[in-house]
């Protein structure tokens, strides 16, 4: 069953002349009215739950201090006009650390990332992950989950952009950067153009394993218990 614009305005509430998505409670409920919500893998994650997780500065690996700190992701949510005109629900990054956090989010080819949330003076951690491209480019990809794609995107993409609509709080996102270890193929007397290496795959898997090793269970928004892919 295909979702129809009347499905989508009942995830909103009609406010300043459109409709916007609710929050919190109320949009978990309209969203189990239209979406079966017992996969847990897309099922979007709330405040209550990120209050469980373990806090950053619990975490012992000492990995972490790789990661630099490059900014805010923030969440717009999904718009509808009166003449039904839809604006998908987005994250978009804010507040850059300095010009050079800019610089690697959106130019470093190959990272691995780290995505946590500040409640209450609390920083908790939510997900760890990597990605052979940029990070600006990964965003790209968490932006398909947009609930008009709920049947066809993945279960991570859901699962990050749905939980912020949901909570309507920052993330904070740092990266290590991977980029320094491109690679190049010469085949055939062509050359390639440059490749990330799997290493950002590599410090995710050792990261994810590490985390559980420490508090017993996978991060909060990750899918998988370790990184057998790239996402």
């Amino acid at each position: 069953m295909a979702v129809n614009i009347e499905d989508l305005k009942s995830l909103c509430d009609f406010k300043d002349g459109h409709y916007e998505s609710k929050k919190g409670q109320d949009y978990l409920d309209a969203l189990a009215r239209i979406f079966p919500l017992d996969n847990i893998n897309d099922n979007p994650f709330t405040i209550n739950d990120i209050k469980q997780q373990p806090e950053l500065r619990d975490f012992g690996f000492q990995g972490l201090i790789d990661y630099k700190y490059i900014c805010k992701l923030s969440v717009r949510p999904m718009v509808i006009t009166t003449d039904n005109r839809r604006i998908n629900e987005k994250i978009f990054p804010i507040e850059f650390a300095s010009p050079e956090a800019e610089r690697t989010f959106n130019q470093s080819l190959g990272v691995s990332y780290l995505l946590t949330c500040v409640i209450d003076g609390k920083e908790y951690i939510i997900k760890i992950g990597s990605s052979r491209t940029t990070f600006k480019q990964r965003l790209g990809s968490y932006n398909c989950g947009v609930v008009n794609n709920w049947r066809t995107a993945s279960t991570t993409n859901i699962k990050i952009l749905q939980s912020m609509v949901t909570n309507r709080i920052n993330l904070n996102l740092y990266l290590f950067d991977c980029s320094q270890d491109l690679y190049v193929i010469d085949w055939h007397g062509v050359r390639s153009v440059p490749f990330a290496t799997p290493k950002a795959l590599a410090v995710e898997d050792i990261m994810i394993k590490q985390f559980i090793k420490q508090f017993g269970h996978k991060p909060l928004a990750n899918v998988q218990a370790s990184a057998t892919e790239v996402d």
